[in-house]
């Protein structure tokens, strides 16, 4: 077996997600408190309950609780829960930020998945039931009448789905073809989500190139023979950097198809993007979406699926387009890597030869490219 080629996976993730620590839990009686540790120190909180008398006539089946960390009361981290079905558990969820821990709860019979807890949230089930887990897998469940303390000390900012989706892709097709426990040789770069942000929407592409080429430069020097982005939007600084492109997995994959629809940011979902450029050289038609359609889109990547946030409506939301887009196009590119995240598995199968997911097409070609098919 000829040995495997280097890849490298340049990702837009947070700095610090590559420093988190393992997360555990404390419990107490009849206070469950339910800790994340990642890097160094940990809220130093104190719980208050407030009656719900004071929480805006809300129900009993919750309880409005403050935390106050180091004796300052924050506001973000005061939520009311005023309901007691579940046709007002998407409301909830709306007003909630995310990062970090699983729970899922019930109320009588029905059931509720929250994907990630808030960093810092204490939440009182006076009737119903509390599921919590955590990364190590640890999970705990807490009856009526007791309270769950959910810390996550990370700090400011998130990770995206990427290093996930597209690292466990590649390992797996290593794996389906080599059996075993063989693995993808690869070297991972780990670039500041927030800077990078900050730099795209300021449109200092030449900055985010200086920021792209340190990483090159460093990757080659760990042996790496080719370069796999998994942000889009970063492509547009460094057009002349030879990378095993997401749009020509893309379209090596459409063959057959002539009239595509693409989907994602509005830098990737636009008439002058890379991407679109780079299936027009295949012969692709590119199709975009409605601009109002394009603007709610992007403001759920960058707002909701990049923080992990998936709501039921959102992927309706999103189907509905797919189904009125797939009307007048004989396919649809999820542009994004976050986008399969709206898609469950009947979905997926569903749609399952019209609409295509670029991280796995991506991550498909990086396998090859490894395994010296291609």
């Amino acid at each position: 077996m000829p040995p495997q080629r280097a890849i490298c996976l340049c990702l837009f993730l947070c700095l610090h997600a590559a420093h988190a620590g393992p997360c555990r839990f404390t419990l107490r009686r009849p206070l469950c408190s339910l800790s994340c540790l990642f890097g160094a120190g940990r809220c130093k909180g104190s719980m208050q309950k407030v009656p719900s008398s004071e929480s805006g006539g809300a129900p009993t089946a919750w309880e409005m609780v403050h935390l106050k960390d180091d004796g300052v009361e924050s506001s973000w981290s005061t939520v009311s829960f005023p309901f007691v079905s579940g046709g007002d558990i998407g409301k909830m969820t709306e007003r909630l930020p995310c990062d970090g821990v699983w729970l899922r709860w019930t109320h009588g019979s029905y059931n509720y998945k929250w994907h990630n807890a808030p960093r810092r949230q204490i939440i009182a089930s006076l009737n119903g039931h509390v599921e919590a887990s955590v990364g190590s897998g640890d999970t705990r469940r807490f009856g009526p009448g007791e309270t769950l303390l959910v810390e996550d000390t990370r700090g400011e900012g998130h990770c995206t789905k990427s290093l996930d989706g597209v690292g466990r892709r590649i390992n797996a097709g290593v794996r389906e073809r080599l059996g075993g426990r063989h693995a993808a040789e690869a070297v991972l770069f780990s670039f500041d989500q927030a800077s990078v942000i900050e730099l795209e929407f300021a449109q200092r592409w030449e900055e985010v190139g200086e920021q792209l080429a340190r990483a090159g430069l460093a990757l080659a020097a760990a042996g790496c023979e080719a370069l796999l982005v998994a942000f889009e939007a970063l492509r547009r600084a460094v057009p002349r950097v030879p990378v095993l492109h997401i749009a020509d997995a893309t379209a090596a994959a459409l063959s057959g198809k002539r009239r595509v629809a693409l989907l994602g940011t509005a830098f990737t979902a636009n008439e002058n993007s890379f991407f679109a450029q780079r299936l027009r050289r295949r012969g692709l038609e590119v199709v975009l979406d409605e601009p109002a359609a394009r603007a709610e889109l992007d403001r759920l990547i960058y707002d909701e699926l990049t923080v992990d946030v998936v709501r039921e409506e959102a992927a309706s939301w999103f189907v509905a387009r797919l189904e009125r887009l797939l009307v007048r196009c004989d396919a649809v590119v999820l542009g994004c890597t976050e986008l399969s995240m709206l898609l469950d598995a009947e979905a997926r199968k569903r749609y399952a030869g019209v609409v295509f997911d670029t991280a796995t097409l991506h991550a498909e070609a990086a396998v090859r490219f490894a395994l010296r098919e291609e």
